[in-house]
């Protein structure tokens, strides 16, 4: 009897150690939260991944639009290395395996009424410390890392 190996799978690329996870849902924060994960990526002065999270409402130009949104964020930083990367699934999980080996991650503030609760669920599972783009240029400090 022979035992049957199955074929590697391929894997997602891992998140560089050391960058800046953006989390960008279609939530209307993609703009603010990408302005954030570059301000924080300028200051700690390493890399910024934008991550966006497709859910099965989401339409087929989010990707290129989402794209529009974190370049104009990066207008006028210089050397910041930056990925970019169109996902789809439930935006939390998603966030929190993606930012696993991040500095941080920078997430949109819940609104209320929000069925999904993005921010919080991230607060609650990440490992690196979760900042909330809270308003448009405003930024709040992290909670601390799980």
């Amino acid at each position: 009897m022979t035992e049957q190996q199955s074929a590697p799978r391929p894997s997602r690329p891992s998140t560089a150690a050391g960058e800046v996870v953006a989390g960008l849902v279609n939530d209307g924060s993609a703009a603010r939260v990408a302005r954030a994960a570059v301000r924080l990526a300028a200051v700690r002065q390493c890399g910024v991944r934008f991550v966006q999270v497709l859910t099965a409402h989401a339409h087929e130009d989010a990707g290129s639009a989402t794209f529009g949104i974190a370049l104009r964020a990066l207008r006028g930083q210089h050397r910041i290395p930056v990925a970019f990367e169109v996902l789809s699934g439930h935006p939390g999980r998603t966030l929190v395996e993606r930012s696993a080996t991040a500095t941080a991650l920078v997430v949109g503030a819940d609104t209320r009424g929000a069925s999904s609760g993005t921010a919080r669920y991230c607060r609650t599972h990440a490992r690196c410390p979760v900042v909330t783009a809270s308003a448009p240029d405003e930024v709040l400090e992290p909670a601390s890392a799980r």
